[in-house]
């Protein structure tokens, strides 16, 4: 028999997850950019961070990418290969 208890866990946690890593790339790219993004302008879809925001704070963030990205690598457990 199937526990919808123990499914609706597994979704809870990977939920927080999310919560906590959008947290940890927001505090990142705060501090390699002073830019203050806020999480509904964040999503990960397969790997690559897209990011909603005016046209002039992209340009600021894909100057510092692989400084972000770097920082990334060393301080998320979730993976993130490019930002869009």
């Amino acid at each position: 028999m199937f526990n919808i208890s123990s499914y609706l866990e597994k979704i809870s946690k990977s939920l927080k997850s999310t919560e906590v890593s959008k947290e940890q790339i927001i505090a990142i790219i705060l501090k390699n950019t002073q830019i203050t993004l806020l999480e509904e302008n964040i999503e990960i879809k397969n790997f690559v961070l897209h990011i909603k925001t005016s046209p002039a704070i992209k340009n600021k963030l894909f100057i510092y990418k692989e400084k972000i990205l770097k920082d990334f690598e060393l301080n998320l457990t979730t993976k993130i290969v490019d930002i869009r």
